[in-house]
């Protein structure tokens, strides 16, 4: 009989937690701050052909002159089509740990292993890249402030937009 109550006590206790007991729920990512921050700097440090800018790769980056969705390659130059810009937002987020900002990849994998990141692998040059040497990095600094939760007007206008 006590065995018996105290597995009903055990199966009722989840059915108790309140609201403070549930996983908090991580702020958005701002898509206006990724858009006129963080956009420029993955473009300009991830976007090559022989890194993101290659379609094949998991976390592929849309760029002027670089990897494109649409057109041919003499509209390279053009200003980003609004779906590889949504694109690009979409997959950089997907690098982004909800509820532990600094644990995401995209924080991570960029940084200089000597600067608390990961490796990360040029497949080209089968070495470690270090984009940015330390979190005191302006461009890292940029996009560690995104993944913890920044905030633009979402009326700005991002570099390279031609608006």
């Amino acid at each position: 009989m006590r065995r018996a109550a105290l597995l009903v006590a055990a199966l009722a206790l989840p059915a108790c937690a309140g609201p403070l007991d549930a996983p908090r729920s991580p702020a958005p990512l701002d898509e206006a701050y990724f858009r006129c921050h963080v956009e420029p700097v993955v473009t300009k440090w991830c976007g090559q052909l022989a890194c993101h800018g290659d379609g094949s790769r998991h976390f592929r980056v849309f760029a002027r002159g670089r990897l494109r969705m649409f057109g041919t390659e003499l509209d390279r130059a053009a200003a980003l089509h609004p779906e590889e810009r949504a694109q690009n937002f979409v997959d950089a987020a997907a690098l982004v740990v909800p509820g532990d900002p600094d644990a995401s990849l995209l924080l991570q994998k960029p940084l200089a292993i000597a600067g608390g990141g990961r490796f990360h692998r040029a497949t080209a040059l089968d070495a470690n890249i270090d984009v940015f040497p330390s979190r005191d990095d302006r461009d890292y600094i940029v996009l560690t402030n995104w993944v913890h939760g920044a905030v633009d007007d979402p009326t700005c206008i991002e570099p390279g937009s031609d608006q």
